[in-house]
């Protein structure tokens, strides 16, 4: 087996056969170990209990309800990140089942292993489109940057065990999808970076996990909420705009660590491609 060196989980339903076997195979191809986490069906669970995991104020924040797929979708992440917490792991490798890893993962997963204690959260799927910062480089072929807007969806990355805890603490009563909950890194504080380039992509089939994009309104929605909303959009704009600076630094130099002390480290693009050999 490959020495990934961090623990894989992958969520799944636990009736979904074809997409586990799918799974099973695509990964013994790589030579990868991996565990399933059994994902939750929204619907199934209890109007009581839904109403205890579900925020009113998602209506300041957004024009529709969580949608139950968003919901079990949410709280299967949150299986997952129950494991990571409840192990002594440092960090675990998080991946839906529709998610499809490139053979350069076996290069990259250990380099990332290496980084033990110096990141938070790092997609490894990116789609957003958006302008990146390079926080550092870990190989000839890949760096970690970060990006001021979310990169949307949850289909791979890796969580450390604090990064883990942090987002059950945060993630309910639930306001936002997992997805976005995960970006939102001027308001939880953890240094959220994403792999360039990706190498998880999905697989072209629907996840089992995954939601429907097209979301009901509220029924009742008040002038107040719209305006409220507005004004949370705009407070968000701005707070990542006079954040990201300093993230972007903060998050450079705990990459770096004690490689300052090495005469050839460069700060503004710190190279640690010799920090992460594996061989």
């Amino acid at each position: 087996m490959c020495p990934v060196m961090l623990p894989i989980y992958v969520i799944s339903l636990k009736a979904s056969k074809n997409r586990r076997r799918a799974m099973t195979e695509r990964m013994a191809e790589l030579g990868l170990d991996f565990s399933f986490i059994d994902a939750v069906i929204g619907k199934d669970i209890p109007a009581d209990r839904k109403s205890r995991l579900l925020s009113e104020k998602r209506r300041l924040h957004l024009g529709a309800p969580l949608s139950d797929g968003a919901l079990g979708c949410l709280m299967s992440h949150r299986r997952a990140w129950e494991r990571i917490r409840d192990t002594d792991v440092d960090a675990a490798i998080i991946l839906e089942d529709d998610a499809d890893l490139a053979p350069e993962a076996l290069d990259v997963l250990p380099r990332i292993a290496s980084l033990k204690g110096r990141f938070d959260l790092i997609n490894l799927h990116h789609t957003s489109g958006r302008p990146l910062v390079d926080a550092a480089r870990i190989s000839a072929t890949h760096a970690l940057s970060i990006t001021r807007y979310v990169s949307i969806g949850a289909i791979g990355y890796v969580v450390s065990r604090s990064a883990a805890k942090k987002l059950l603490g945060v993630s309910v009563p639930g306001i936002f999808e997992v997805d976005v909950l995960m970006n939102r890194w001027w308001e939880h504080g953890l240094k959220t970076l994403v792999l360039t380039p990706s190498i998880v992509s999905e697989d072209g089939h629907d996840s089992t996990i995954g939601y429907p994009g097209v979301k009901p309104k509220w029924e009742r929605d008040r002038l107040g909420n719209r305006i409220a909303r507005d004004l949370n959009r705009k407070r968000d704009s701005l707070a990542k705009r006079l954040a990201f600076s300093a993230m972007v630094r903060s998050a450079k130099l705990r990459l770096a660590g004690d490689a300052p002390r090495r005469a050839s480290i460069d700060l503004q693009n710190p190279d640690l491609t010799w920090l992460t050999e594996t061989n």
